[in-house]
């Protein structure tokens, strides 16, 4: 499943398809933009239909172009013809999502990203600012005209389909070592200084994510250290006719930290650069938005080595200063540089659903039982003129009843929970599993040429006998085990479970004249059960499957050499 973006023109004649909004600048590489425009050319005329990619810096508000002025550069654009001739790019698993929704009349194209092209930045516009924000956006544009590209010529805004896109970096998948800034400075009428040493865990953090600053301070003057200030800086370098530079303050912060003369200070100390803080502030870097949707300050620019002077546009850049102010001596501040990014999401095209498995929808079908249940008992008592509360139980979750004399009461814990919780499938995923296995187990129907000897009788005979499930075997073995204590397992018995049986019914020592009816019933169930494991675990391909049907056959085995000391 693809999500789709869709623009048509005013006319109708132009609809422009895209399967995504946000273009990853990896560094190396940049997504391709791929899209789709279905055409009706009945209103064409002689007109051509184009489609193109601009990046453009816009420097100006929209009311402000008057008198045929334009506050909008373009920093790079690409046009490509689609009607009346197409040139059709190789198709992509996009291109033929878009063509299945678009349907007939639609026409494929792509664009290259160049990668020296500037992420998609906006600053932020003043409190009475008003139109679209100053800053660097990219738009993939669908028109009709004569040529591709004249000046002269005006496209009216009804033959035109737009899409504001934006392209974007994340924080790469490994981050490197932290920053760290040592200084050490002497002051008048002091014969020793101040160190202060300043470090941070990574090289990168995350929008919104807390920051800790190791901070360690060994204060030899005779001055005494008052405060910690800390500061982190937005730089923001506006590259276009010519370059321009400027910082904000994103975060500035003091710590009452006192350090006396000769006294140390070691600590770590926290902050978290966060847009809320900073609405007021015109001119601030932001990433770029779409719509009105909520964005965050700027990413930190990541280039590659050498291109910075190829790249026009807006980079961003943070720095974070820890300043300690001194008494009657100065300051002593360290920097340390800062990224801020996003981290990359899960890959939503890379996703395929997979339905639940067994022992998931055995907890699924457990728990919405268990709730049934709870639900029906908080029925009846409010019926008796309980109360529901707004408080839930601490221990299960369930919303607490109170009773005429005002005492809280959990339906749950009191009457469904017990101390069987670890085999209720509804509260335990192991529970769920076993339950599923066991039932796995019981549903392998033995071999044919096994019929025989399971009935002493011909295949054709017995062919709906059916085989007891493993887990009453184990349990009719433990009692067996219970009441006779067992031998110890001897080599013969070993070999059973790893030599195949034969085809004919194996001679079993007759019993005694004394043995009880009881006592042989028990052994030909403990021999039928013994066969069909042994049976399975030379077919089965599961480790967790063969370690059960061992244990089994070895219950089975003991079970049954107990069964034959009592016939002796």
């Amino acid at each position: 499943f693809h999500r789709v973006f869709k623009k048509t023109n005013g006319n109708g004649g132009l609809t422009l398809y895209l399967g995504k909004r946000d273009y990853v600048d990896n560094v190396s590489v940049v997504d391709r933009v791929d899209g789709v425009v279905k055409l009706d050319s009945t209103n064409f005329g002689d007109r051509k239909v184009f489609v193109q990619l601009a990046c453009a810096f816009r420097y100006g508000s929209e009311d402000l172009d008057v008198i045929g002025l334009c506050f909008r550069k373009d920093i790079w654009i690409q046009h490509v013809q689609l009607y009346p001739e197409a040139q059709k790019p190789p198709l992509s698993s996009m291109h033929e999502t878009l063509l299945k929704k678009a349907g007939e009349g639609a026409i494929p194209f792509s664009f290259e990203i160049p990668k020296n092209l500037p992420c998609s930045v906006s600053l932020q516009p003043g409190p009475d600012d008003k139109g679209k924000a100053c800053g660097v956006d990219f738009e993939v544009k669908t028109y009709l005209a004569k040529d591709k590209c004249n000046p002269d010529e005006k496209i009216e805004k009804k033959d035109t389909a737009r899409l504001i896109v934006r392209k974007i970096q994340y924080a790469p998948s490994q981050v490197g070592a932290g920053p760290k800034a040592e200084l050490c400075k002497s002051f008048m009428m002091s014969d020793k200084p101040v160190h202060l040493e300043a470090s941070l865990d990574k090289d990168l953090y995350f929008h919104g994510e807390e920051i800790p600053i190791k901070i360690k301070i060994n204060n030899e003057s005779n001055k005494t250290v008052t405060k910690i200030k800390i500061t982190v800086d937005q730089t923001t370098d506006i590259i276009l006719y010519s370059a321009d530079k400027y910082t904000k303050a994103v975060l500035n912060k003091e710590f009452a930290e006192t350090v006396e003369a000769n006294g140390t200070y070691e600590n770590t100390i926290c902050i978290t650069p966060l847009l809320a803080e900073n609405k007021e502030k015109r001119g601030l870097a932001l990433d770029g938005r779409l719509k009105d949707e909520d964005t965050n300050l700027a990413s930190s620019t990541m280039l590659r080595q050498g291109v910075e002077r190829e790249v026009l546009g807006i980079l961003v850049s943070y720095k974070m200063k820890i300043n300690l102010m001194v008494n009657g001596g100065g300051d002593v501040t360290v920097e340390l540089p800062l990224m801020l990014m996003h981290p990359k999401p899960e890959d939503d095209e890379d996703y395929e659903w997979e339905p639940p498995t067994e022992a998931e929808i055995k907890v699924i079908q457990a728990r919405r039982e268990r709730q049934d249940k709870i639900s029906k008992l908080m029925g009846d008592y409010l019926l008796k003129g309980y109360k529901m509360l707004g408080d839930c139980c601490d221990v299960c979750g369930t919303i607490l009843l109170q009773d005429k004399q005002q005492k809280n009461y959990c339906v749950s814990c009191q009457e469904l929970d017990s101390d069987v919780d670890k085999d209720n499938p509804a509260l335990n995923a192991q529970a769920a599993l076993s339950q599923v296995r066991e039932r796995q187990l019981a549903a392998q129907a033995p071999a044919p040429s096994l019929a025989p000897e399971l009935n002493g009788g011909p295949s054709s005979s017995q062919a709906g006998v059916t085989v007891p499930r493993p887990e009453h075997c184990e349990g009719a073995a433990a009692g067996g085990r219970a009441a006779l204590p067992p031998p110890a397992v001897t080599s013969p018995l070993t070999t059973a479970t790893t030599t195949p049986l034969a085809p004919t019914r194996p001679s079993v020592t007759p019993p005694s004249s004394a043995l009880s009816p009881l006592l042989q019933e028990a052994e030909e169930a403990v021999l039928t059960k013994l066969r069909w494991a042994t049976t399975q675990l030379q077919s089965s391909a599961s480790l967790e499957t063969s370690i059960q049907l061992c244990s089994l056959i070895t219950s089975c085995a003991s079970s049954l050499r107990s069964l034959r000391e009592l016939s002796q």
